[in-house]
């Protein structure tokens, strides 16, 4: 069987300190906002979405949920962000 293991979000993408968000939110455990690999998985989205090519690609062409694969595809982009932030930097 398989392992379960949780996905890395990468944390949060533009938490608060908690001074702040008292002030703004009322939350007193800081705002964490979105994890940073949704943060990422939108900026893939924005980006393939913004390609009218992209769309008429083979693989989107191979399903009818054309929308669940671009959405597949801008989380493996939002994965491979987060597994390069943690590859050592020269």
């Amino acid at each position: 069987m398989a392992e379960n293991k949780p996905i890395d979000d990468g944390g949060p993408a533009f938490p608060l300190p908690t001074e702040v968000s008292q002030n703004h939110f009322g939350n007193p455990d800081g705002y964490l906002g979105m994890s940073l690999r949704d943060w990422f998985a939108g900026q893939a989205l924005a980006g393939l979405l913004a390609n009218p090519d992209w769309s008429e690609n083979e693989i989107c062409h191979r399903t009818s949920d054309k929308s669940a694969v671009i959405v597949q595809v801008a989380y493996q982009a939002a994965d491979a962000m987060l597994a390069a932030r943690k590859e050592p930097r020269p």
